[in-house]
């Protein structure tokens, strides 16, 4: 299921799906910005499991593994604001352009996506 417009989440979240970025220290008083374009790597429940075992998706294909550790510490060490994604990669890079082929990948390494 691809979204039908880059702002358009409604046919693709609901209700018991948690929002698509995380927060932490808006109010830091660093003058940094952390991003975090591959921070998690939740599903939304409308795509299942996108037709991959467990262990697929604990692999790096699924998410930037160690990197929410990372940007974590760092905001708190130097208490700077955090804004990340919490879905996984394989349903939407987002650190691509929305029309960019790879942005909602169909294959990643050698793993094929599935899309319901």
């Amino acid at each position: 299921m691809a979204p039908d417009g880059a702002g358009n989440l409604s046919r693709l979240l609901d209700h018991e799906d948690v929002p698509p970025l995380f927060e932490q220290n808006a109010t830091g008083r660093s003058p940094f910005l952390f991003t975090c374009d591959h921070y998690g790597r939740l599903i939304p429940k409308k795509l299942g499991d996108l037709g991959l075992p467990a262990d697929e998706l604990t692999r790096h294909i699924a998410w930037d593994i160690g990197i929410a550790g990372v940007a974590e510490m760092l905001s708190n060490q130097l208490d700077a604001q955090l804004i990340a994604q919490r879905y996984s990669r394989l349903v939407i890079d987002c650190n691509r352009p929305l029309t960019a082929a790879g942005s909602i990948p169909r294959l990643s390494e050698a793993t094929v996506i599935s899309r319901q």
